[in-house]
């Protein structure tokens, strides 16, 4: 057998230009409950029962012409519609989530209670998720993940931040591939979110059931460098510089540069960005 991922990647190229969104049948019953436990610490556990089943295309109609307008619901077999991305099953997951503010300032009022975050300090995310009681104990497995936030202005030299995460599977070997970790690649020339995001990764071809790291980097200079530069000034722009790269063990590793311009546009609507991007993996 090929890997998967390979075998994605390949495909991505031939099948993956307009139709990203993979779907899948959840039907589940779950209860939720969260608070904050002391100055700046919030925990919340979840639990679900699930039973999840594979939805395929049925119809290939669309007022767009393209023969590979659709692709399949199976990212792992995206040529074929006729092989379901895993057997119908159910099982029960448990989720704790952590979160940890550090500096965190506080107001009370009779009504209650008003945070605010700090910058002289990042924020802190844990998460454990326990996958148990399946009909078949291959779905089952333990995940473990961590994320540190953070954004800081170096006074008007312009404003860093970042966003790690890191993550381990455990006992997760046979699961489906629904619960790999997916990672927010882009097919598109549209990016929203540029802290949590790959501009150019296509989908589905780093997903993973073991472990990973994902680091996200960006500058604004906030107008530093760009009002220094003659006619560049005039744009009013503002500089920004984004690293982003991703490890996980069955790939080397995948790195992305980019270099744009913020607060475009004119007037009072200067809301327009554009970035140039270079990816880097496997030497190219």
């Amino acid at each position: 057998d090929e890997p998967i991922a390979n075998f994605i990647n390949t495909a991505s190229t031939l099948l993956f230009r307009n139709n990203f969104m993979k779907l899948y049948n959840k039907e589940f019953l779950g209860i939720q409950y969260g608070k904050n436990i002391a100055n700046g610490v919030y925990l919340s556990g979840k639990l679900e029962y699930q039973q999840r089943k594979a939805l395929f295309n049925n119809t290939n109609y669309s007022t767009v012409k393209s023969d590979d307008l659709f692709s399949s619901n199976n990212p792992q077999n995206p040529l074929s519609d006729l092989l379901p991305a895993f057997s119908t099953h159910h099982l029960t997951k448990f989720n704790l989530f952590g979160k940890i503010n550090f500096g965190n300032k506080y107001i009370t009022r009779p009504d209650g209670k008003i945070n605010f975050r700090t910058q002289k300090y990042p924020a802190l995310f844990l998460n454990y998720e326990n996958a148990f009681a399946a009909n078949e104990k291959k779905y089952e497995f333990q995940l473990i993940s961590t994320r540190v936030t953070y954004e800081f202005t170096a006074s008007n030299k312009g404003t860093f931040s970042f966003n790690m995460k890191a993550g381990k599977f455990l006992n997760a070997k046979n699961i489906a591939f629904i619960d790999y970790k997916h990672f927010n690649g882009n097919q598109t020339h549209i990016v929203l979110d540029h802290l949590n995001a790959f501009n150019l990764l296509p989908y589905y071809t780093n997903s993973t059931n073991d472990a990973y790291s994902e680091n996200h980097f960006a500058y604004n200079d906030n107008g530093f460098i760009m009002n220094k530069l003659p006619l560049l000034n005039l744009l009013k722009s503002k500089l920004v510089l984004g690293y982003h790269n991703l490890l996980i063990p069955e790939n080397k590793p995948y790195s992305e540069f980019s270099v744009g311009l913020n607060n475009l546009g004119f007037g009072k609507f200067r809301f327009f960005r554009i970035d140039y991007v270079r990816s880097y993996q496997n030497g190219y």
